[in-house]
């Protein structure tokens, strides 16, 4: 990705799976407080929870792979290095699963470290990839665009597809720093696929670790560890829960954000997270790639590595008169807004509101614990 600053972020927390979208009441409670937020969700945590742990319940008794499916309700295709799953490679599993399918699939990897490239196609829906938990099962790669031409190809894992949900594994590109030379942008996971949903899952490389293009998505307790821009991309998405992590590097920012025009609707949201790390205040929240960028931190807990100014204009002043850039009722030692950007924003409750609910998604429409 180019080095150039523009966006709009908001962080948000929610838990749920994803299904054909359904009508549904458009009506939102806005929550004033962080205890609202966590409180406005605690019972469609607890029913996605315990669908969750069905699973767990049915995977643990089961006899048989066949055994699973059937207490799961969907197909479901074993990966396990071993050879006592269906398949040993996670690719062998994707490429199982029929083109246009109109059925839910679970592709559940056991534990273990997957040396893979992966890209799921527009043409396989309503995958559910399942791990063994994000600190056992990894999927990594190490490739950076000077070495494949470009930022989009250099992802280990990829997402085109519609509908896809990823549970309890990580992704990782394992790419070196970025030393101030070309090219080092090194994606871990790439997804363009609408109605994208990530729980509990964990992002890790240096610079460009998530390239959240475009689509709408879902983040749901999940870890993105990187240095430089490593949430970047033209998407519109929610993030609750999550921690970014901020790797040394002497600079950069948490986000990049791509937005191109006033009528385009995307950015990103940040609700109820925090952003973690050590060394000199010097990282940015956000610039601005694209000359509306959006981005909005809310009730978001800041480490002392924030650069008082908080947000940089990518070296044009004129996008200072476009872009979004907000804070809502964040704390900790990097959230002082004294000495913030002119052009950024502390959001009253009005302006807050739409980044604060799954409506911000469209979420009613897609994210469920039905």
């Amino acid at each position: 990705m180019a080095r150039v600053w523009s966006s709009v972020v908001v962080l948000v927390s929610c838990l749920s799976f994803v299904s054909v979208p359904q009508p549904v009441s458009s009506a939102v409670n806005i929550p004033a407080t962080r205890d609202e937020v966590v409180a406005s969700f605690q019972t469609w945590v607890e029913g996605v929870g315990a669908k969750h742990a069905a699973f767990e319940i049915a995977a643990r008794t089961a006899g048989s792979i066949d055994d699973l499916s059937s207490k799961v309700g969907e197909t479901v295709i074993v990966v396990d290095q071993s050879g006592t799953g269906n398949y040993k490679t996670i690719n062998e599993a994707f490429n199982a699963v029929p083109l246009h399918n109109k059925n839910p699939i679970t592709i559940k990897v056991n534990a273990g470290t997957y040396n893979e490239r992966v890209v799921v196609p527009k043409s396989k829906w309503r995958i559910t990839l399942q791990g063994a938990g994000r600190d056992v099962t990894k999927i990594t790669s190490k490739s950076a665009a000077g070495e494949t031409g470009t930022t989009y190809t250099t992802s280990t894992f990829g997402v085109s597809a519609p509908y896809f949900t990823a549970r309890n594994i990580s992704f990782e590109n394992s790419s070196p720093p970025p030393n101030g030379g070309a090219q080092q942008q090194a994606v871990a996971l790439r997804t363009t696929g609408d109605f994208n949903a990530f729980y509990g899952c964990a992002f890790y490389g240096q610079q460009d670790t998530l390239y959240d293009d475009r689509g709408r998505h879902y983040f749901k307790d999940t870890l993105v560890v990187g240095s430089v821009d490593f949430i970047f991309g033209d998407g519109k998405s929610l993030y609750k829960n999550c921690e970014l992590r901020v790797l040394p590097s002497g600079g950069g920012s948490l986000t990049a954000q791509k937005r191109l025009s006033l009528s385009e609707d995307t950015g990103y949201s940040f609700v109820n997270c925090k952003v973690t790390g050590s060394g000199p205040a010097t990282v940015y929240l956000g610039r601005a790639w694209g000359p509306y960028s959006r981005v909005v931190f809310a009730f978001t807990e800041f480490a002392n590595i924030i650069n008082p100014v908080g947000w940089y204009n990518w070296g044009d002043a004129a996008r200072e008169g476009t872009v979004f850039y907000g804070q809502y009722k964040c704390f900790g030692p990097g959230a002082n807004q004294a000495n913030r950007a002119s052009w950024s924003h502390e959001l009253t409750d009005a302006q807050a509101a739409p980044f604060m609910s799954l409506g911000y998604i469209d979420g009613s429409l897609w994210v469920t614990g039905e």
